[in-house]
């Protein structure tokens, strides 16, 4: 069996290297000349079972692959139309007269730079404010400080008019807006900008291989309320005596036999 096997085998040898053609020799001439290059035609796009691919197709042995492209992909659009805004932000140039319609659109209006003759603080008065900023509301009285999220086109030491005042209050009296007072203001002092403790984003999908960890500080304005401006102060009357408490006379429990 095993000598059948050989002769079989040298049997096919034998015929395929009969069925070869040799290919002429090239001559130094034919090798030198430049060829034009071979048109395509519809005979040439005929399939070739003996030659390679062209291209290398990819299987994905995982469907989670194909999740996690496409979350970076997200992600990786999300952080650069944030930076292209935070870049348009900081590139582009106001007018005038956009820097104040954009701060009263928030709800302040920046007057100027502190001078060292100002007296804007002064002694406290039982007069309260509510105020808007942005999309925030804070109740204040005078001489309170306020944090704000970032005020632009304002520095520190500069005096403003928060003029998105909802309702003043005294003992007295209380006015309400509808829903703005137009005739109350609330002056302030910006004292300094600063940064907010940071807050950490987890973000997971499970069975996904997806984690995304990011920390944020929001940048922070504080303000210093000086003067409420729209409701008359009452003064109180001590007459030089501290104000007593109200003596609470004991109650008598009858006993019960």
């Amino acid at each position: 069996m095993a000598h059948r096997r050989c002769l079989h085998s040298a049997l096919l040898h034998g015929t395929a290297l009969i069925s070869l053609k040799k290919s002429p020799p090239l001559s130094i001439v034919n090798a030198l000349t430049p060829k034009p290059n071979p048109v395509i035609t519809t005979s040439n796009l005929e399939p070739s079972w003996f030659t390679p691919w062209s291209y290398v197709r990819h299987f994905s042995s995982r469907k989670s692959d194909d999740s996690e492209n496409e979350a970076e992909m997200e992600d990786s659009s999300d952080v650069e139309e944030e930076s292209d805004e935070m870049a348009s932000d900081m590139v582009r140039d106001y007018s005038p007269g956009e820097k104040e319609a954009e701060a009263a659109a928030i709800g302040y209006k920046v007057v100027g730079p502190l001078q060292r003759s100002d007296r804007v603080f002064k002694d406290y008065e039982p007069v309260f404010a509510v105020v808007q900023i942005g999309s925030h509301q804070f109740k204040v009285s005078n001489g309170d400080s306020i944090f704000t999220e970032r005020l632009k086109f304002c520095e520190v030491n500069d005096k403003l008019i928060l003029n998105k005042v909802l309702l003043l209050g005294s003992p007295t009296q209380t006015i309400i807006g509808r829903p703005i007072l137009p005739d109350a203001a609330v002056h302030a002092v910006v004292e300094e900008h600063a940064l907010d403790a940071k807050v950490i984003i987890f973000k997971k999908k499970r069975r996904k291989n997806y984690r995304r960890t990011k920390g944020h500080r929001q940048e922070l304005t504080k303000l210093r309320i000086t003067y409420i401006q729209g409701i008359e102060k009452s003064e109180i009357k001590t007459d030089g005596k501290p104000l007593k408490a109200a003596d609470k006379k004991p109650e008598k429990i009858a006993a019960i036999a």
